[in-house]
């Protein structure tokens, strides 16, 4: 590893840099003061210093320089949505390795990405889709694609605000609410100014997974096993939330092979080196790829296999191969319950019987009683996160499942 600090950019949580502290790697943080996420425990970290990420491009780049003056930096180490573009623009500008930021560009305009996938892939590798910029357009394009059609902003994480929509009134109702509350959404985040684009795409009916990729200098593409996700829809609620993130994997080693093998053809399709990949699918087909490990990925191919996705991160952004070696073959789950309609939170039912299901390894409290909660396609996020782990895949699913039928899990007001 290169001499300086790993410096994390807007944020790090629980689980994202455990494994760098335990190797003696000196870790910093530049603490997005906009960010809503909380902190993980940065006691130990050599630098931890609050920045606004609001604040012009030329003063971020200052701040950065001057911790790199100070320090120095071995890497630039990113796990947001929100920070892609400015992780790759502050390495361009101080000189470390990352991403190029054409490539993410590309990672955070749903859009141009899935006519990337379908230019250099093939026209069936992601679904069809329109970018819409009227309510005469929306109402249009639909028509063209054929009812249920799914409607998302082109650039927000977690499926907030993404919808199923069978008929024009709900896509109409749906799409003026996304118009009003995305960018306020981006202002409560310090991103004044960010625009909003829609996207209306075909429903396509599959089997939701992820794969996460580490991607060297040279473009060579790693692969990690496969991540079944159940989202809202799966346990009988209207929202794509991911409500839960399952290994190992349900399906076949031939349809693992055809995951591997598109992740890999995304990746490349959008010229992606220096940098980690999330990517995700609906059934055989490209979702989108974000620029960064996959929320929860880390922790759960770190429960089920040993797995150090973080530090191997860390190696590809230091120009080493990545060790994604497996070290066990357990099974884990990462659970986010959402609430499953918007309003105040009263209480959160049933803390007793959840440490009590096979495999509960933990759980946090992310939301408390009398702040607002919902659902993901308002906007909202989930106030329970629980873990996992079992040498036995049907011992954790079923605890999942047990969860899921906890209607009243949420009291809300």
């Amino acid at each position: 590893m290169e001499s300086g600090i790993v410096l994390f950019v807007g944020m790090v949580r629980r689980g994202e840099f455990e494994s760098l502290r335990k190797r003696g790697l000196p870790l910093g943080v530049l603490a997005d003061t906009n960010c809503r996420h909380r902190l993980g425990d940065v006691a130990g970290f050599a630098v931890v210093e609050p920045f606004d990420f609001s604040r012009p491009h030329e003063e971020l780049v200052g701040a950065v320089r001057d911790i790199q003056t100070r320090r120095g930096i071995a890497c630039l180490f990113n796990v947001g949505e929100f920070y892609v573009r400015q992780t790759a623009e502050l390495a361009a500008a101080l000189g470390l390795p990352g991403i190029a930021s054409s490539s993410a560009c590309l990672c955070l305009d749903k859009s141009v990405m899935r006519r990337r996938f379908q230019e250099r892939i093939g026209p069936g590798a992601a679904a069809r889709f329109h970018v819409v910029n009227s309510e005469s357009e929306l109402i249009d394009f639909a028509n063209q694609l054929g009812y249920p059609v799914f409607l998302q902003p082109s650039n927000v994480a977690a499926s907030m605000w993404a919808t199923r929509n069978a008929d024009p009134d709900t896509l109409l109702c749906n799409y003026r609410a996304m118009v009003n509350e995305v960018p306020l959404y981006y202002e409560r985040l310090g991103k004044k100014g960010t625009r909003l684009t829609v996207v209306l795409a075909e429903y396509v009916n599959g089997v939701n997974t992820s794969i996460d990729c580490l991607v060297d200098a040279s473009g060579q593409v790693y692969t990690t096993p496969v991540v079944d996700v159940l989202t809202g829809q799966d346990v009988g609620i209207d929202d794509y939330h991911h409500f839960a993130r399952l290994v190992p994997t349900r399906l076949g080693a031939a349809e693992q092979q055809e995951l591997r093998r598109l992740a890999v053809a995304g990746v490349q399709a959008l010229d992606m080196t220096t940098c980690a990949a999330h990517v995700e699918f609906i059934g055989t087909r490209l979702g989108e790829i974000a620029a960064r490990p996959g929320g929860n990925r880390p922790r759960i191919l770190e429960l089920a296999y040993g797995m150090d996705e973080i530090h191997a991160y860390c190696q590809v952004l230091c120009g080493q191969r990545p060790d994604l070696r497996q070290e066990r073959q357990e099974a884990a789950a990462v659970v986010t319950p959402f609430a499953g309609r918007n309003g105040a939170l009263r209480a959160i039912r049933h803390l007793d019987r959840l440490t009590r299901l096979p495999g509960y390894l933990y759980h946090e409290v992310r939301i408390q009683p009398g702040q607002p909660v919902g659902l993901s396609k308002s906007g909202y996020r989930a106030p329970l996160y629980v873990e996992f782990q079992s040498a036995d895949a049907d011992t954790v699913r079923r605890s999942v499942d047990e969860i899921a039928s906890w209607s009243d899990l949420y009291e809300v007001q």
